[in-house]
């Protein structure tokens, strides 16, 4: 292993763990709204309203980051780095520009766009979310600096400061809603999002200032390579904003069913999205500035070797991950939600909808691991024709699917979508790396087939063996706690075998006499 590679894999494990912290957190939040609010009308409400802000906010903080982040590369890469610098910031001020606008606009037209996303909403819920909507639009303007900051700082290759902001963030918005939901009801909510991600955009902002960027600052709006910016923008915000459609299209269906599936569709995805924030961003986000410096190098070995162990890392955790939820749905929506107003029917909900959302890590977390890769490199065709797949295949299923599977329908169509994207970019990969281990990935995903299915069906035999009726928290939780072992057990003791690197990488953590004990017994 290079002392190149061990640094990625360093800087990984950190980044993941720092998530992790802040997912635990921003986790704990999400139980403290479900028992305050469970899936109720007030909540549903809520999630409708500041969906286009919070959408436009994630939209802006994934594609600035993708467009500003190259961007700054090139400006240092240079060896007169003030006019790259200058006109960084000229990019910046002309993005920040264009945000008011969009603030602006959805501000006047707030309740236009309700009608739109969510047709089944009376009068009265209307102007009430329209109002939620124009109070939340301010966030658009955090994302866009946050991602500049955050694009500064991850090029410097500075990752640990950044990954506290949203650890700071969670916490403000706890505090927000443990002290205001009793006299504000969801306005709690509301208020501790945006301190919170003003808070964000605070902390990243400290190793930004450290970068010295500041002292390249620019007042100018309009430059010569204003043109050939605004039109990669816009490329980067149609790809990226495609993404956005998924949630919406989803609410648009769910707002005309019984009430609740709107919310459990909130807790289903923000389940499911757990361990692609932590593992896929942690991996996505190291390997990006490395593959961009290999690619504008001209290294294509490193390219390749690059994006083949992406591949291979997101291949192995989402396996893993999928067993353990499709498995463990119940007890897992059971343990981390069922209080308060987060009744049993809820968790018939969200547990169903987790399920098949489970099917879409794989999907999910290939598009993680290569869209940072294809950003890099300045494919953009590819990119754009991946979410033109990923909406046509989500739109359609879902019109032909909630009719016969209800609301399980809506989570199917996002795990085929998602399916459909990673696919193609899979097939696209020649086009960007040459270099590119197929052997090796073939091999790997095979390897990885014959084993998930030894861990499923010994999963599922160990849960309906300890399952009684109504268990009691402590024992589901033990009963969960030994499933999840008994997949990681048979992950690493078949994956051993099959000399899969990464597993028998794991196993060298251990004491190797208990390993070769175990391998023998």
């Amino acid at each position: 292993m290079t002392a190149s590679s061990q640094s990625i894999q360093r800087a990984t494990v950190i980044l993941a763990i720092l998530v992790l912290l802040s997912k635990i957190i921003g986790f704990g939040r999400e139980m403290i709204i479900a028992y305050r609010f469970g899936t109720g009308p007030d909540y549903d409400l809520y999630l409708i309203a500041v969906s286009i802000p919070v959408a436009l906010y994630t939209l802006f903080g994934y594609a600035f980051t993708n467009l500003f982040l190259p961007d700054y590369g090139r400006a240092v890469a240079q060896h007169d780095r003030a006019p790259g610098l200058a006109n960084l910031w000229r990019n910046f001020n002309m993005s920040l520009a264009a945000a008011a606008l969009l603030v602006l606009a959805l501000i006047l037209l707030a309740p236009t766009v309700i009608r739109l996303i969510a047709p089944g909403l009376d009068p009265a819920r209307l102007a009430a979310a329209a109002t939620l909507t124009r109070i939340s639009a301010i966030i658009i303007i955090f994302g866009l600096c946050e991602a500049f900051f955050r694009s500064v700082a991850h090029s410097e290759k500075q990752f640990i400061i950044p990954a506290l902001g949203p650890i700071f963030a969670n916490i403000v918005m706890i505090s927000s809603i443990v002290s205001l939901s009793g006299t504000l009801s969801t306005y709690a909510i509301l208020y501790g999002l945006m301190a919170g991600y003003l808070v964000q955009a605070l902390v990243v902002m400290i190793p930004f200032l450290r970068s010295g960027v500041q002292k390249f600052f620019e007042s100018d709006i309009i430059h010569r390579g204003t043109g050939a910016f605004t039109t990669l923008a816009l490329v980067i915000i149609i790809i990226e904003g495609s993404w956005q459609v998924l949630a919406v299209v989803d609410r648009y269906f769910a707002s005309s069913m019984e009430t609740g599936i709107v919310s459990a569709l909130g807790y289903a995805y923000l389940l499911i999205m757990l361990p692609i924030n932590i593992f896929a961003y942690a991996l996505s986000t190291v390997i990006f500035p490395h593959f961009s410096d290999a690619f504008s190098a001209g290294d294509a070995d490193r390219s390749g070797y690059l994006i083949t162990r992406g591949i291979c890392v997101s291949l192995l955790l989402s396996a893993f991950l999928t067993v353990i939820f499709w498995v463990g749905s119940d007890a897992l929506v059971t343990l981390a939600l069922k209080r308060g107003a987060f009744d049993r029917q809820s968790v018939l909900h969200t547990s169903e909808l987790l399920r098949w959302f489970s099917l879409s890590l794989a999907g999910q977390f290939l598009i993680w691991a290569l869209t940072r890769a294809y950003y890099g490199a300045r494919r953009y065709r590819v990119l754009a024709l991946q979410v033109i797949v990923v909406l046509a295949v989500k739109i359609v299923l879902s019109a032909l699917l909630v009719g016969p599977l209800g609301y399980a329908g809506l989570a199917l169509s996002s795990t085929v979508s998602y399916t459909a994207g990673a696919l193609l970019l899979i097939i696209s990969l020649p086009t960007l790396a040459a270099r590119v281990d197929w052997r090796e990935i073939l091999g790997y995903l095979y390897k990885l087939c014959i084993v998930s299915a030894g861990a499923f069906f010994a999963a599922r035999f160990l849960r309906d063996l300890l399952e009684v009726p109504s268990p009691g928290w402590l024992r589901m939780g033990l009963n969960l706690t030994l499933v999840a072992l008994a997949v990681a057990a048979i992950f690493m003791f078949i994956g051993v075998l099959l000399k899969i690197g990464d597993i028998r990488n794991l196993t060298a953590l251990l004491p190797r006499r208990k390993v070769a004990d175990g391998l023998r017994g």
